[in-house]
């Protein structure tokens, strides 16, 4: 049952996978299928196996799941991209699910790359702006040998790191910036090759200078601003990159990330030591800008993942605990303010999955009790009891006694139960005998 046939009547394939481990995912436009038939072919003759929907689904299982479970579980994610591809909403979430799930991603051009920028959108512009794209625009034969040569070296070199227990050799650009990835397809090599398909402005000073001296210039000797003030600097200084790259909407998000991951507390003042913590990894203070891009592409694509119309959210968070990482939990608390309550409830429901038990992730989680929303309120119970979080029992216990949507009292018990302990079952037995007592009253 081909793929291209079931999304023009508009409904759901069912497709089901041979038994096979499959090294590469091919993601595309069916449109684009005779193109990508010819890169698997010659892909196969190396002895690996890409999966490509039209020709290795058949009848049997959702084919939106075993997309997911395809890209979580292979080496090498090839994305083709042509003007219908990046255009898609399905090649969108399969590439967000490939990049929070780590995926070694490797961009193919079938169209010069001005016209594929033109069809993108922003998050898709940003998390493919760090890897290096292939073109195969000019000589398909040629182009397409080399191509193939490359992605079978590199998937060979993952399979004998995973067979020897071995990691991925973790390489420096010449800024200084780690990456794990390979070195076919790893992050570009210069700040200025990252930003040069997301503006047209050229590179300044603020774009490289470390984000140390960015402070010390903008702010002399403060170690301590309004936040405010640190917002009004920021967007004067990188005023057309923001117009550019995001745009007067997705500037809010993001400006509203960056104050969650940047402020400590809730006076609105922003301390130097908690701005340098942001800019700075693997102990190396890092470009302002280079980190906002950074941030910004971790959570457009779990922004992606998750959306209750994204193809892959159900596989993404039945396989959290594959890749679940600091980022992914970050982005996942930048989530639980979104303003779809249906996103928050998603969110809360993935923490629990990851097990994630910080302070920061069971005050957050704890803040989404007092939702006007009683689905979110019943996710966050459910998720706090899962965690154990001890300290979320009272407010717990108030919920169980006074909300007035019984589904919500039902999770706040069975969170209570899960939390377990002295205090919960001390709390769980004096109500349990009130509840005894009114009830005896009563008859």
């Amino acid at each position: 049952m081909a793929l291209q046939k079931d999304k023009m009547k508009g409904k759901l394939a069912l497709v089901t996978t041979r038994k096979i481990r499959y090294e590469v995912m091919l993601s595309y436009d069916p449109e684009d299928a005779e193109v990508v038939k010819k890169i698997k072919d010659m892909i196969g003759n190396k002895g690996i196996h890409a999966w490509m929907a039209d020709l290795d689904a058949t009848a049997g299982t959702d084919i939106f799941n075993a997309i997911g479970r395809i890209i979580v579980d292979c080496k090498m994610f090839l994305f083709i991209m042509s003007k219908a591809s990046v255009s898609s909403k399905l090649c969108q979430d399969q590439l967000a699910l490939a990049y929070v799930s780590k995926k070694n991603i490797c961009p193919v051009q079938l169209n010069e790359r001005n016209d594929l920028l033109d069809h993108m959108d922003n998050g898709m512009k940003l998390q493919l702006a760090g890897f290096e794209w292939f073109s195969l625009c000019n000589d398909m034969e040629s182009e397409s040998k080399d191509l193939v040569n490359k992605i079978c070296e590199e998937v060979q070199a993952e399979i004998e790191a995973e067979k020897t227990g071995s990691s991925k050799p973790v390489t420096s650009d010449p800024a200084g910036n780690k990456n794990d990835l390979r070195k076919s397809f790893k992050r570009q090599k210069t700040l200025t090759n990252l930003n040069k398909s997301l503006s047209k402005t050229k590179m300044s000073r603020l774009h490289l200078e470390d984000a140390t001296t960015y402070w010390n210039q903008s702010f002399d000797k403060e170690t301590t601003i309004s936040w405010e003030k640190f917002r009004t600097k920021l967007l004067k200084d990188f005023k057309d990159d923001f117009e550019e790259t995001f745009g007067d909407k997705d500037t809010e998000w993001l400006m509203s990330i960056l104050h969650r991951e940047m402020m400590e507390s809730s006076d609105e003042m922003l301390k130097k030591e908690n701005y340098i913590e942001f800019c700075s990894v693997d102990d190396v203070v890092h470009p302002l800008w280079l980190r906002i891009q950074e941030q910004a592409r971790e959570s457009y694509a779990m922004r992606e993942v998750f959306r209750m119309d994204s193809s892959v959210r159900v596989q993404a968070i039945e396989n959290l605990g594959k890749y679940k990482s600091a980022t992914v939990i970050d982005a996942l608390l930048d989530l639980l303010t979104d303003n779809d309550v249906n996103i928050q409830a998603v969110a809360i429901i993935s923490l629990a999955r990851t097990g994630s038990n910080d302070i920061e992730t069971i005050v957050s989680l704890k803040k989404c009790l007092k939702s006007k929303d009683r689905v979110v309120r019943e996710a966050a119970c459910l998720a706090l009891g899962h965690v154990k979080a001890t300290s979320a029992v009272e407010l717990l216990v108030n919920l169980w006694r006074n909300d007035i949507i019984s589904n919500v009292r039902e999770a706040a018990l069975i969170g209570l139960k899960n939390i377990g302990g002295e205090k919960a079952d001390e709390a769980i037995r004096m109500t349990t005998v009130l509840e005894k007592e009114i009830r005896a009253l009563k008859t």
